[in-house]
């Protein structure tokens, strides 16, 4: 009788760890879908985010730029730019470019194509997920090469911190790491 009864306690001890793996994996396979799903649009949402600010500056280069005058035929983007008359009175009080470059303007029509965001795919596919982000890449690199033929400072994004907020530590992320502390006096 007293065999049986250490057995069972035994056999406890794995019914319990059983028991406690079948929940666990459970509860884990929710919440990883949960967590998952959130981090997905979290992503989405910042690299929209940005299309939409890539989108915003060829708008405003555009105007500024006048591709009709540049001798480029205009695409659809920018005849349809033109359709809906986004002349912002803020455009108007800056200084027009002079359209000296047929190449500058043949980058403007190609970021405006990029970022267009009627032509923007917005399902979630493989191959949508990864022309989203090749045309990301793309429309970056054609925004930095009209920001320096255009003259002006190339800007690391919205994201961006203060020079006065970031940490001169070396860079090792250690907790030993105090270099990015300020001293009290």
């Amino acid at each position: 009788m007293d065999s049986n009864l250490l057995d069972s306690l035994l056999d406890l001890e794995e019914e319990f760890y059983n028991e406690g793996y079948e929940l666990g994996t459970a509860d884990g396979a929710e919440s990883g879908y949960t967590e998952g799903s959130v981090f997905a649009v979290e992503k989405g949402f910042e690299k929209f985010v940005e299309m939409g600010r890539l989108y915003g500056k060829a708008l405003v280069w555009a105007q500024r730029l006048d591709l009709k005058q540049s001798g480029v035929k205009p695409s659809s983007q920018t005849a349809n730019a033109d359709s809906l008359s986004l002349d912002p009175s803020i455009c108007k009080d800056m200084p027009s470019l002079p359209p000296h470059s047929t190449r500058l303007a043949r980058n403007l029509q190609t970021l405006l194509e990029l970022v267009d965001p009627a032509t923007l795919d917005m399902r979630n596919t493989e191959e949508a997920v990864n022309d989203v982000d090749e045309r990301l890449k793309g429309a970056a690199t054609k925004a930095k090469l009209i920001q320096r033929a255009m003259g002006e400072r190339e800007d690391s994004g919205a994201q961006a911190e203060p020079k006065d907020m970031q940490a001169s530590g070396d860079g090792s992320g250690s907790i030993e790491d105090i270099s990015a502390l300020n001293i009290r006096h």
